[in-house]
């Protein structure tokens, strides 16, 4: 390496520093790295020196630096892409999530309305069960009631008729007395006429 190359190398490396100085500075207290643009103006200025003093090893510099500004220009492209590729996989998974919970939900109130109204059904079909029960009921106590008035009316009939033999029968026994007593009356009356005969 000759003086004439290394000097102007060193004046420029100590220039670069100097006008970096505050950009790196302020970058380092934002929390960022060294910036990209810098770096690649760096290069350039760096190449375009070598070309003017024709220094071979400021010129691998250049070219150095230069790759690897490319690479973390890729790197950060990459870094970004994958940010982004991560935020809008979280925002998906949050919809999906919102979806499933709204999924959830609407379930939930179809599952409460489903069984709201099996239970309006149930308490229905109880309340019709019940009323045909007691209308089962009342037309059993209604049958029985008349079946009961039927017999009653029967068996008054019957007592009636039974009286009538009754009186019919005690009628002839009267008569079948009274003739007895007649034809007694009689035959007393004819023993008085024939006594009463013999005694004249």
């Amino acid at each position: 390496m000759s003086p004439i190359t290394a000097v102007p190398r060193i004046v420029l490396s100590t220039t670069l520093k100097v006008v970096r100085l505050p950009l790196d500075a302020v970058l380092k207290l934002a929390g960022r790295d060294r910036s990209l643009a810098a770096d690649a103006a760096e290069a350039t200025v760096k190449e375009a020196a070598a070309s003017v003093t024709g220094d071979a090893q400021l010129k691998a510099e250049a070219t150095a630096q230069k790759v690897a500004t490319d690479e973390r220009r890729k790197g950060e492209a990459l870094s970004d892409a994958s940010s982004q590729a991560t935020a809008k996989a979280e925002d998906d998974y949050s919809e999906q999530q919102a979806e499933a919970e709204r999924e959830r939900q609407a379930a939930d109130e179809r599952a409460a309305e489903r069984k709201r109204k099996a239970e309006q059904k149930r308490k229905r079909d109880k309340a019709a069960a019940t009323k045909t029960e007691r209308q089962r009921k009342d037309a059993a106590a209604k049958a029985k009631a008349a079946e009961k008035d039927r017999l009653a009316d029967t068996e008054r009939r019957e007592r009636l008729k039974q009286l009538d033999r009754e009186a019919e029968a005690l009628q002839k026994k009267e008569g079948a007395l009274t003739a007895s007593d007649e034809a007694q009356r009689l035959k007393d009356a004819a023993a008085a006429a024939k006594a009463k005969r013999k005694a004249d």
